[in-house]
């Protein structure tokens, strides 16, 4: 059972969908590469809310994946069933990229390479490590284009705004960081950052600014916001406002076209081809 759609999404690539009883109800669309194998597939819980202990466990899984072991999905505060509790149940439990949610904040914990990770051990899982080696290399492909392409230009002040009037959401430190640096850019915002008052982005100084949105969250508002509330921002003035749908930042098979779009954002010049998911 995968409790989180990127966890999912992996699953689906290493042809593992018929070893799927269950998964959290998708929050987004599913990448055209594992679309049809995710046709079919029993939701639990909701887009953005995880099945009850009594749900879960009425599903008798062998297998539990969750994004993190720490709290979210194993949560019994919430009335989730515990890592403990799936456990004695005689089901594994396998935290997908992050062991606990305090790991978000450094590169060092929760990167581009998670994704990797998370293909290489579920391949184990489940003996199909061949297809996992074929599916991370593909990655590292789209990667190292992105590597090459942007190695001589100048690092660039990026911001990445998710949304909010005040105070603004900002995705900073873990993978967002990651991403940004490796796409040729440095995140204004310390890896500790989520909240920052309208006073604090508009002296950001950003060159660039990524809008994350998801599903039901419109870009062209979200632009239409930025300019309006920040026109001194040298992004602003440059009109570089790009959108990066956070699905596509993600510890997802989706996470290098992110990287590219990034990449495209922060250096308009470099045109680079973004990969299909």
């Amino acid at each position: 059972m995968s409790l989180w759609q990127s966890n999912t999404e992996a699953l689906l690539a290493l042809g593992l969908g018929d070893r799927i009883v269950a998964v959290q109800e998708n929050y987004a669309p599913y990448p055209e590469s594992v679309a049809s194998q995710a046709t079919g597939l029993k939701n639990v819980g909701s887009e953005m809310g995880f099945p009850s202990k009594e749900v879960l466990l009425s599903e008798k899984p062998d297998f539990v994946t969750g994004q993190v072991l720490d709290g979210f999905a194993f949560d019994a505060s919430q009335g989730y069933a515990s890592v403990e509790q799936l456990e004695q149940a005689g089901a594994a439990v396998y935290g997908a990229n992050l062991c606990g949610s305090t790991d978000s904040q450094s590169t060092e914990t929760w990167n581009i390479e998670s994704v990797e990770k998370t293909l290489r051990d579920y391949g184990t899982i489940f003996d199909v490590a061949d297809r996992a080696d074929e599916v991370v290399a593909e990655l590292e492909a789209d990667r190292s284009a992105v590597v090459s392409a942007v190695e001589d230009e100048p690092i660039t002040r990026t911001a990445y705004f998710n949304g909010g009037t005040g105070p603004v959401i900002v995705l900073a430190g873990g993978i967002y960081d990651d991403l940004i640096t490796t796409a040729g850019g440095e995140n204004v915002f310390s890896s500790d950052s989520v909240y920052v008052s309208k006073e604090v982005f508009a002296a950001s100084d950003a060159d660039v600014v990524l809008v994350g949105t998801f599903p039901g969250q419109d870009f062209a508002s979200q632009k239409a916001f930025l300019e309006e509330n920040f026109p001194d921002l040298p992004a602003v003035q440059a009109g570089k406002i790009t959108e990066v749908p956070t699905q596509e930042t993600d510890s997802s098979i989706s996470v290098m076209v992110g990287l590219t779009k990034i990449a495209n954002a922060i250096h308009p010049d470099l045109k680079l081809p973004v990969p299909s998911s």
